[in-house]
C-alpha cells in the first residue's frame, strides 16, 4: 500500500514537471518572437543613428555671468551663427568673437568674427566660418555634431586687451545655409598651398557691390604666427577662390603686426549675400610675392627693398599709378603753370615756383570715361600734404579761377590753411574740416557716392562730409600745393602712389570673418 502511494506521488511530480516544461516552452514560443522583433527593430534604429550622440545632441549656448549667448545654428556650409552680447556696464572696442573647439584651448588663430564696438546691453548676431578636419568636423552634413566654447577678445576702457570665455556651445548641423551666409570648402588649392583659412565677406546692403570690387582685408599676423611670414621682400601667402584660382591682391601696409591688403573680386558680391574666399599659406621658405597679378600676391612699391619689384597695383585697381622713378608725367597728367616737379626714386615732389599767390600743381584732365562713373569715385593717394605754416584742413569747391580747376581735386592751402577740395561748375565754397595734418605719410581719400555727396578721409578716418559743395560728376582730378590768391606753403606735396577704387554699397565695406586653419 505504501509503495502504491509513493508511485502515485512520483507520477504526479512527473506530470507537474512536464507541465512546467511545456509552459516554459509555450512562454518562449509566445514571447521569443516578440523579443526577436524588438531586437531587430532596435538594431535597425541603431543603424539609422537614432541612439548615437549626434541625434541626442540639442542646440544650446550656456552663457557666463555678465555675457549673453543664444541660438547657435550650424549649417552645411560650415558656418556657425550665434547671438552674443555683454552686460558688464562698460563698452568694448576692437571686439572679436571666437569659437574654440572642445578639447582645445583658446588661440588667436581660432575661427572668429569682427564685431567692432560692443556696448553694454547690446546683443549681435555673428557668423563664424569654421575649419574642416580635426579639431573641426571632417565634413558638415545634416546631423554633424559640434561643441566648444565662445570667447570674446576686446579692448576695455583702460586700453587693456582681454580674452574672456563667455559661453559653452553644443549644436549640430540643421540648416543648409546660415542667415544668407554661403560657404564651401575649396575644391582645389593653388600650387604650393599647404594650409588655408576660409574668409567670409558679407555684403549686408540691399544693393550689390560694383564688379570688379576692391575689398579691404586686414590680417592680424599674430593670429597665424605658425603659418605666415612677411617682411616686404618675402611673403608666403595669397588669396584664392573656391575653385583654386588666385585672386589679384596688393599689400598696402604692415603696421604693428596688421597687414592691410586689397583683394580684387572680379564679380563683386551680390546684395544681401556673402562670398567665400580663402587665405592660403605655403611653406615659410616659399616666396609668393609677384608683380604679375595672376599668381601670388603683390605689394605697394615702397615696401620692397628693390623699388616696385612686386607692385601689381594695376591688376587690382581701376586706375593705378606709382610716382617713383619717373622722368616725366604719366599719360593724361599735365603740369599747372608755375609748378616745380621733382622726380625721385620713390616719389614725385610737387611745389610752387614762387611765394606769390596762384594755382600750382598737377592735373589729370579729362578723367577717362571708364573712371568718370559715380560707381568709381574714390580717389586716393599715399604721400604727405603737410604744411608747416597751415593750422588746419579745409575742403570745398573752386570755380571761376580758370577751366583747369573744373574737377575732382586735392589741394593744400597757403599761408594759414590746408585745402582739400572738390572743384565743379558751382560757386566758390570753402569749409573747415577741423583736421590738423601731421608731417608724415598717410592715405588721403576723397569719395563721391552721388552728384551731391562728398566725403573726405585721412588714413580711412572720415574728417569731412558735405552735400552742399557738389553739383555734378567730377571731370578733372588735381593735386595742388597752394590755393588761389594765397601764399606758397613752406613744404611741397610728396606723392608715392595714386589709385581709384570702387565705391561700396552705401559707403559700407563688406564685413570680413575668418575661419579656422585647415590643411
Amino acid at each position: 500500500m505504501l509503495r502504491k502511494r509513493h508511485a502515485h506521488k512520483n507520477n504526479v511530480s512527473r506530470r507537474f514537471a512536464g507541465a512546467k516544461a511545456q509552459s516554459a516552452m509555450e512562454y518562449l514560443m509566445t514571447y521569443g518572437w516578440a523579443i526577436l522583433i524588438i531586437a531587430v527593430v532596435l538594431g535597425a534604429l541603431f543603424q539609422l543613428g537614432v541612439f548615437n550622440s549626434t541625434s541626442l545632441l540639442g542646440s544650446a549656448c550656456i552663457a557666463q555671468s555678465g555675457f549673453y549667448c543664444s541660438n547657435p545654428v550650424l549649417s552645411t556650409s560650415g558656418v556657425l551663427t550665434v547671438t552674443v552680447g555683454q552686460a558688464t556696464g562698460t563698452t568694448f572696442t576692437n571686439t572679436y568673437v571666437y569659437f574654440v573647439p572642445s578639447g582645445t584651448t583658446f588661440s588667436s588663430s581660432d575661427p572668429s568674427a569682427d564685431i567692432g564696438t560692443l556696448y553694454s546691453g547690446q546683443e549681435v548676431n555673428v557668423n563664424i566660418p569654421l575649419g574642416v578636419g580635426s579639431p573641426y568636423p571632417s565634413s558638415y552634413t545634416i546631423g554633424t555634431p559640434l561643441s566648444g566654447y565662445l570667447y570674446l577678445q576686446y579692448t576695455d576702457v583702460y586700453g587693456t586687451v582681454i580674452q574672456n570665455e563667455i559661453g559653452t556651445v553644443t549644436t549640430k548641423v540643421t540648416q543648409t545655409s546660415s542667415s544668407g551666409v554661403t560657404f564651401s570648402q575649396p575644391s582645389s588649392l593653388p600650387s604650393g598651398i599647404t594650409e588655408y583659412v576660409p574668409i567670409t565677406l558679407q555684403n549686408a546692403q540691399t544693393s550689390s557691390t560694383p564688379a570688379p570690387f576692391q575689398q579691404m582685408i586686414q590680417i592680424n599676423e599674430g593670429n597665424y604666427a605658425s603659418y605666415i611670414t612677411y617682411n616686404g621682400n618675402f611673403a608666403n601667402f595669397e588669396f584664392f577662390t573656391q575653385s583654386g584660382s588666385v585672386l589679384p591682391a596688393w599689400i598696402e601696409s604692415n603696421n604693428s603686426g596688421t597687414l592691410t591688403v586689397w583683394v580684387n573680386l572680379p564679380n563683386g558680391i551680390p546684395a544681401s549675400s556673402s562670398l567665400a574666399i580663402y587665405l592660403g599659406f605655403a611653406s615659410k621658405t616659399t616666396n609668393l610675392l609677384s608683380s604679375s597679378g595672376t599668381s601670388g600676391i603683390g605689394e605697394a612699391p615702397q615696401l620692397s627693398s628693390t623699388y616696385a619689384q612686386y607692385d601689381d597695383g594695376a591688376s587690382v585697381f581701376p586706375y593705378y599709378q606709382r610716382w617713383g622713378g619717373l622722368s616725366a608725367l604719366p599719360s593724361g597728367w599735365s603740369q599747372i603753370a608755375n609748378t616745380i616737379i621733382t622726380y625721385a626714386s620713390t616719389y614725385t615732389e610737387v611745389a610752387p615756383a614762387s611765394s606769390t599767390g596762384g594755382w600750382y600743381g598737377l592735373g589729370f584732365n579729362p578723367i577717362p570715361s571708364s573712371l568718370s562713373s559715380n560707381t568709381v569715385t574714390i580717389w586716393e593717394f599715399y604721400g604727405n600734404m603737410y604744411d608747416s605754416i597751415g593750422a588746419g584742413s579745409y575742403i570745398g569747391t573752386a570755380t571761376g579761377n580758370g577751366g583747369n580747376f573744373d574737377g575732382y581735386s586735392f589741394s593744400e592751402g597757403g599761408s594759414s590753411t590746408n585745402l582739400i577740395y572738390l572743384g565743379n561748375a558751382g560757386s566758390q565754397f570753402d569749409a573747415s574740416t577741423g583736421y590738423s595734418d601731421t608731417n608724415n605719410n598717410k592715405v588721403y581719400t576723397m569719395q563721391m557716392n552721388s552728384a551731391t555727396s562728398l566725403q573726405m578721409f585721412i588714413n580711412y578716418a572720415q574728417i569731412y562730409s558735405t552735400t552742399s559743395a557738389v553739383s555734378e560728376s567730377p571731370t578733372y582730378f588735381d593735386i595742388d600745393p597752394s590755393n588761389n590768391g594765397g601764399g606758397a606753403p613752406s613744404t611741397p606735396i610728396y606723392i608715392y602712389w595714386l589709385r581709384t577704387r570702387a565705391y561700396p554699397p552705401n559707403g559700407v565695406m563688406p564685413s570680413v570673418s575668418f575661419g579656422g586653419v585647415s590643411s
